[in-house]
């Protein structure tokens, strides 16, 4: 409990004699649920409760916290600032009571203050790192170490990142979780770098950088430089040699100088001065020499004819540090050979130019040691720089006393500057020899090939001779020609042309259309070891095949009108070669004829196969046929040719495809002889027996129709009965009264799906079934009865089944005996 003392001077009443007393007055409790509600780097809200008791009047509330420093307020929230990042704070909360007291007077008293508490504020942005430094005595090629001093407000500072780029601005960086100094590795030689650092402070997964520290710059050591590149050489004279490079993709350095070094080649291990082995170079140099950084190109002399070298160059730098000579790897190792003398290049160099392309030839060169393995042939654009040269290697031809090289994709009305030199064994060369040419405007084109003509041709087939595009004096020969390209095509179709390859003079082109008109370009091409020379294609050559007869109609197909009447139809024939002028349809009644076989149906003569000529109409119609029979028919198809001299020519084609039918079914005639078998003639049954029709016309079944009575017609009546038989006859009918005149007659019928068709009734024939036992006497009656004598009365049988001859009658006492 709070209490407060209280020392009160109490006057008389004439206000001299006065007198102090003691009063205790309990202000209250402390605030409730204190606590932290926002929390920054650099401000804190704190909330609370107002006490359980107060006696009196809150009138504010105080916040104790840090060292010494308070703040109050009058609601029950405070907000703290200026406080410093990442820092601990203690805090108390108290409240100012306001009590009055009896006599008025007014008291301000403190409450109970509130347990104490903590907070930390949160990380903030560390200052920038201090005095960022390089460690020079650590500093090589490819490393250094750098140092500096902390943030001089860290704010929670927990790691650094060190960034640093080049001049090219490749910005890197590294992480450093350690104090300083730090080593960043894995640096270029010869560089400038720009490095500085940064503070981080990283608090849950929140980054804070600081501003970055100031720049610091250095420029790492020199070190070994890279092999010079594109080691190449030129101007091979006898004695001397012309080198050119590249330098170091990176040199690492400054190039003090390059060193040139040749040594002879040995040709019996590597088998050729064209082959590039380091491996088959002496150890011992024969010529070296130094040359300046600046240039990248030297004349090598003191040189021997007819000897293979092999070059290479190093370039080297030197250490800033202690002056050493840092040499960098060899370059790659060129072979060469020298020439054996300036009389010795190829002569008379020719060309056949258009505007994009060049067909160069020359001869080969005279009083040589040794035989020309093959050529090199350089060539440039005058105008363009001359190392920039594209070459060739062209293999010689054994066969051709002239040699050859195509250039393509040249430039036109553009002046060219080749150079032509000969290998003579071991990758060793004879002197070049130089010759200029300019290509011919746009759109000039190379000569055009001859017209190939025609030796033989026939009704599938042209033999056609080729020849030389350039004629038979032209110093460029056919053992040039790399092959002959014929293209065909039928004539005014508009089709793509079919191509034929051939290196020969004599060329056949073979399964050609009959009697068909074809159009025929030649192209020849000419060829060097790399390249092939297209020239322009010859002009048309038109011709004709040889006419043959057409092949045989196709899709044959037939359809039957009615019992007499066919109609045949068919496609013309693939290869018609020419224009039908007529068709003709033979056929034959295999029913009659089945001995004929139908592998020689085509080569029947016209005796047993009719045949029926018509026009160029693809259909026909034959009438009066036999019902229900079965032919054979095939068609044929003529053409009519006019030949170059103008005459005609007929030439029937191969028939078609037999192709067979049966004629639809008609009316048969009537049946024959119909009779009566009297030795199976019954009361109730009779047998019938007849012939069949003459024209049966695809008889299938008869219908027997009889009824009782004797009748001259053959009209149906209802008491007409009806027999269906499929069977042979004869036909035995049942079911007939005894003693019964009947009347019978037959008819033929054919059933062709839903149609049937019957023919006319056979004669009448009559018969009387034999008598038969008569049904009983009914009606019986007694009459006149006495006792002797009794008269009886009945009536005839309902059927007699024929004349009744007598009746018997029967008594018996007390019963009726059966007769």
């Amino acid at each position: 409990w709070l209490c407060c003392l209280i020392y009160l001077y109490l006057c008389g009443e004439n206000g001299t004699d006065g007198r102090t007393e003691t009063i205790h007055v309990y202000a209250g409790t402390a605030p409730q649920s204190v606590s932290v509600a926002t929390t920054t780097a650099t401000v804190v809200v704190i909330e609370w409760a107002k006490p359980k008791y107060v006696n009196g009047i809150v009138g504010s509330y105080r916040v104790d916290y840090g060292n010494r420093r308070y703040i109050s307020s009058s609601t029950t929230s405070v907000r703290l600032t200026d406080l410093k990042a990442h820092t601990s704070y203690t805090y108390t909360v108290r409240a100012l009571v306001r009590h009055r007291l009896q006599n008025g007077t007014l008291l301000l008293l403190w409450g109970k203050t509130s347990p104490r508490k903590s907070f930390t504020t949160r990380q903030a942005k560390p200052s920038h790192p201090r005095s960022l430094s390089v460690i020079k005595r650590n500093l090589t090629s490819t490393s250094v170490t750098v140092d500096w001093r902390a943030p001089s407000l860290p704010n929670g500072c927990n790691s650094y990142v060190i960034y640093y780029c080049n001049k090219v601005g490749d910005i890197r960086r590294k992480e450093a979780s350690a104090a300083p100094p730090y080593t960043l590795s894995n640096l270029k030689p010869f560089t400038i770098y720009t490095v500085w650092v940064q503070a981080v402070n990283e608090e849950d997964s929140s980054r804070l950088e600081s501003k970055p520290s100031k720049l610091k710059t250095f420029r790492t050591l020199s070190d070994k430089p890279h092999q010079p590149r594109q080691l190449r050489y030129g101007n091979v004279q006898s004695t001397s040699v012309l080198l050119r490079w590249r330098p170091p993709l990176h040199r690492n350095g400054a190039i003090a100088k390059y060193n040139i070094t040749l040594a002879e080649y040995n040709l019996t291990l590597a088998g050729g001065c064209f082959f590039n082995q380091s491996t088959r170079c002496s150890k011992s140099p024969a010529v070296q020499m130094t040359v300046d950084s600046k240039i990248t190109n030297a004349t090598v002399t003191n040189l021997t004819r007819l000897t293979c070298y092999c070059a290479w160059i190093v370039a080297i730098n030197v250490r800033e540090t202690d002056g050493k000579e840092l040499v960098s790897f060899p370059s790659k190792t060129k072979v060469f050979g020298t020439p054996d003398g300036p009389n010795s290049a190829p002569q008379d160099v020719g060309s056949f130019l258009s505007d994009v392309s060049a067909l160069i030839w020359w001869n080969s060169p005279l009083n040589l040691s040794r035989p020309v393995s093959w050529y090199r042939v350089s060539y440039y654009n005058v105008s363009s720089n001359p190392s920039k040269q594209i070459h060739y290697e062209y293999i010689s031809h054994s066969d051709c006393e002239d040699q050859l090289v195509i250039f393509q994709y040249l430039r036109p009305s553009t002046a060219y500057r080749i150079e032509i030199k000969a290998e003579v064994g071991d990758g060793l060369f004879t002197s070049s020899v130089s010759y200029n040419f300019t290509t011919k405007p746009r759109g000039a084109k190379s000569r055009s090939c001859k017209t190939p003509s025609v030796t033989e041709k026939s009704s599938s087939s042209v033999s056609l001779l080729l020849e030389c595009p350039f004629g038979r004096q032209s110093p460029v020969h056919d053992c040039h020609i790399k092959k002959y390209s014929v293209k065909y095509r039928r004539h005014n179709t508009g089709n793509r042309f079919t191509e034929r390859k051939t290196r020969l003079t004599s060329f056949q082109l073979k399964h050609l259309f009959p009697f068909t008109s074809y159009e025929i370009l030649l192209t020849a091409v000419y060829s060097d070891s790399f390249c092939s020379l297209v020239l322009n294609p010859s002009s048309l050559l038109i011709f004709k095949t040889d006419p043959v007869a057409p092949t045989a109609p196709r899709n044959v197909r037939v359809t039957t009108r009615n019992s007499e009447d066919v109609e045949i139809k068919w496609d013309v024939p693939e290869y018609v070669n020419g224009t039908v002028s007529e068709y003709r349809v033979g056929y034959i009644n295999e029913t009659y004829m089945p001995y004929i076989n139908e592998t020689y149906m085509p080569y029947i003569n016209e005796t047993y196969m009719p045949y029926i000529n018509m026009s160029s109409s693809t259909s026909i119609q034959i009438f009066s046929l036999e019902p229900f029979m079965h032919y054979t028919f095939i068609v044929q198809a003529l053409v009519k040719h006019t030949l170059e001299n103008g005459d005609e020519q007929d030439l029937w084609g191969n028939p078609s495809i037999e192709k067979s039918f049966v004629t639809r079914q008609s009316e048969p005639s009537r049946p024959r002889h119909l009779s009566v078998i009297q030795k199976y003639l019954t009361s109730v049954s009779v047998t019938v027996d007849w012939h069949g029709p003459l024209l049966p016309n695809g008889l299938n079944s008869y219908i027997i129709y009889y009824r009782a009575g004797i009748h001259i017609y053959t009209t149906l009546t209802n008491d007409t009965r009806i027999a269906n038989t499929n069977d042979a006859r004869p036909y035995t009918l049942s079911g007939l009264q005894p003693s019964t005149y009947y009347t019978i007659w037959v008819h033929a019928v054919n059933k062709e799906e839903s149609i049937t068709l019957k023919s006319k009734p056979s004669n009448l024939q009559r018969f009387r079934t034999l008598a038969g036992a008569p049904s009983q006497p009914y009606g019986l009656q007694c009459m006149n009865r006495t006792s002797s004598s009794v008269r009886l009365l009945w009536r005839p049988p309902l059927h007699p089944n024929g004349l009744i001859a007598k009746y018997n009658i029967m008594l018996a006492e007390g019963r009726l005996v059966n007769p």
